[in-house]
């Protein structure tokens, strides 16, 4: 995603462009996450009636928008890693969380179980802790939106268009921590995403171990 761009007029003033609407862009993000987790609270989680559902069911009232979430949260991210770098670990460890709980939610409903009652109540579970962790998440960008990085809030203060005179040392500043924020980002990014995996892989092994169990100990029964 490219929130940032800068323009050289005649007299050598560095114009910022594209920053514009990204207060904007950014809070619209957060009402859009804010609003579909509440009608999936609403909908999904709430009351026990929805457990007695097949795991089909719920993916079919739940699916799409979970899918939804997960796209704001990667947008979200991105205006995150921007506006608050020094907290690039912090966010991606709070959007790694949340990826995980969808994906062991959308896993429980796929999987073919024993009982499949017993899929819905867990992925169902899954989705309950997901809401909890959306909402720590909210919280930060909420908070970010108020208090952004003091680059940061330089540069969208020279929203609309302005003008301002950047200090050549300033700008080279900028640049690095440009650098530093697109290094730190792909490196965490790719820690992370190799620890979900392993985390996930983990979570079906122990899953169809327990089901092995489960149909072992009724074979005995019998």
């Amino acid at each position: 995603m490219r929130i940032r761009t800068w323009a050289v007029d005649g007299d050598g003033v560095k114009r910022c462009g594209m920053v514009s609407g990204l207060m904007e862009r950014f809070s619209d993000r957060i009402n859009e996450l804010e609003a579909v987790t509440r009608e999936i609270a609403i909908d999904i989680t709430t009351g026990t009636l929805v457990e007695r559902l097949s795991p089909r069911q719920i993916w079919e009232r739940a699916g799409e928008r979970v899918t939804m979430v997960g796209g704001l949260l990667r947008e979200l991210r991105e205006y995150l890693y921007i506006m608050k770098p020094e907290k690039v670990p912090t966010i991606q460890r709070h959007v790694v969380t949340i990826g995980e709980r969808l994906e062991l939610f959308k896993e429980n409903l796929e999987r073919d179980a024993l009982d499949p009652h017993e899929s819905s109540r867990r992925a169902l579970e899954e989705l309950r802790q997901a809401l909890v962790e959306i909402s720590d998440f909210l919280s930060l960008c909420k908070e970010v939106r108020v208090m952004p990085s003091p680059v940061i809030s330089a540069i969208l203060s020279l929203r609309g268009g302005g003008v301002s005179e950047v200090p050549s040392e300033t700008m080279a500043k900028m640049e690095h921590l440009a650098d530093l924020i697109r290094s730190t980002q792909s490196a965490y990014g790719d820690i992370a995403e190799l620890a979900s995996r392993m985390g996930s892989r983990l979570d079906a092994v122990r899953s169809e171990y327990e089901n092995l169990m489960l149909s072992f100990r009724k074979s005995e029964e019998q």
